[in-house]
């Protein structure tokens, strides 16, 4: 499931609610309104947005978060995604 929408800092950013996992990803400044819906499964390697500079973005890039259970919304906190990008790279 995940949430899109616009915020003065962030622009246009979706959030991908990591059901069943310990974090939620996070992607901002997209160049529009995320591709994806609130409740729409998404898929890696699956396109949910274009890069951009919305929101407070000095210059066109992805900005990219992690955070904690419970959440984006629910009181988590960011953390570092470098071990699970590891293990991503791994098992792809």
């Amino acid at each position: 499931m995940q949430l899109r929408d616009t915020h003065a800092s962030a622009g246009n950013y979706v959030v991908i609610d990591g059901k069943g996992q310990l974090e939620d990803t996070v992607y901002m400044h997209l160049q529009r309104r995320a591709e994806v819906g609130k409740g729409e499964r998404v898929a890696a390697g699956q396109t949910i947005g274009r890069v951009g500079d919305t929101g407070n973005a000095a210059a066109c890039h992805l900005h990219f978060e992690m955070w904690s259970s419970p959440g984006y919304y629910e009181g988590g906190k960011p953390i570092d995604p470098e071990p699970h990008l590891r293990r991503w790279d791994r098992s792809g």
